[in-house]
């Protein structure tokens, strides 16, 4: 039975890589959920400058609370990203601020999709504005993750990602590894909600998923074998 050995040796190496993969998985995914934890129950941040002695420090910063008077920098039109909604379809409007000399960009509010050909955007402030919201992390698209995303318009300002295309910076002076989700009706970081994701963290069920088919499989294995009067055993 050489075929039917090799085709299970192969079978059982696939299935311990898939659980073992699913194990790596389980390991960062905890490691990320705590991160996020301790980034949402942190005391709000009051500046971008302390926002970059965070980032310096290597603290968990995604989803943190922070509240500042910042520069809104009026860009015409503003960056818009895709912004899915039950009502229909809505974009997000992002626009640099600064303080400090610190600069990034800041989603300040949604805009309907009939509307943002006239880029009706009165939300966004103008000058100097004391603002609160919630610091994100932007983090690169995976190969599969760019391989199904639609892909942005530049001519017609249409994104589906933040800084999508990579060229949102282009003079190099502005921070686009994060940007601010600005909470249009709070000021105060402190009374901001927190804010905590729904990450999902099945990969412990994946891993055993993975690792019983093997174990079936050897099984199934050892018993044609035995029925066959291949393997004896007293």
């Amino acid at each position: 039975m050489l075929g039917l050995t090799v085709v299970t040796a192969i079978c059982v190496a696939i299935l311990i890589a898939l659980g073992t993969w699913q194990y790596k998985r389980l390991q960062w995914k905890t490691a990320l959920l705590a991160e996020v934890e301790a980034a949402v129950t942190a005391p709000p941040l009051t500046s971008l400058l302390d926002l970059e002695k965070a980032v310096a420090a290597n603290e968990p910063i995604d989803f943190r609370r922070i509240g500042l008077s910042a520069d809104v920098e009026s860009i015409a039109p503003p960056f818009l990203v895709y912004q899915p909604r039950k009502d229909g379809i809505y974009w997000r409007a992002f626009s640099p601020l600064s303080e400090s000399g610190q600069r990034l960009y800041g989603a300040f509010g949604v805009v309907k999709d009939d509307k943002k050909d006239s880029y009706e955007l009165s939300f966004l402030p103008q000058g100097q504005a004391q603002i609160a919201g919630y610091i994100r992390k932007d983090y690169p698209m995976g190969r599969i993750e760019a391989w199904v995303k639609s892909k942005a318009s530049p001519k017609a300002n249409r994104y589906f990602k933040f800084n999508q295309t990579g060229d949102w910076d282009k003079d190099g002076a502005i921070n686009t590894q994060i940007y601010l989700d600005i909470d249009a009706d709070i000021t105060d970081a402190s009374l901001l909600p927190i804010k905590s994701p729904e990450i999902r963290n099945n990969h412990f069920d994946y891993m055993l998923t993975w690792y019983s088919f093997a174990l079936i499989l050897i099984i199934i294995y050892v018993m044609l074998h035995y029925r066959s009067g291949r393997l004896t055993w007293s």
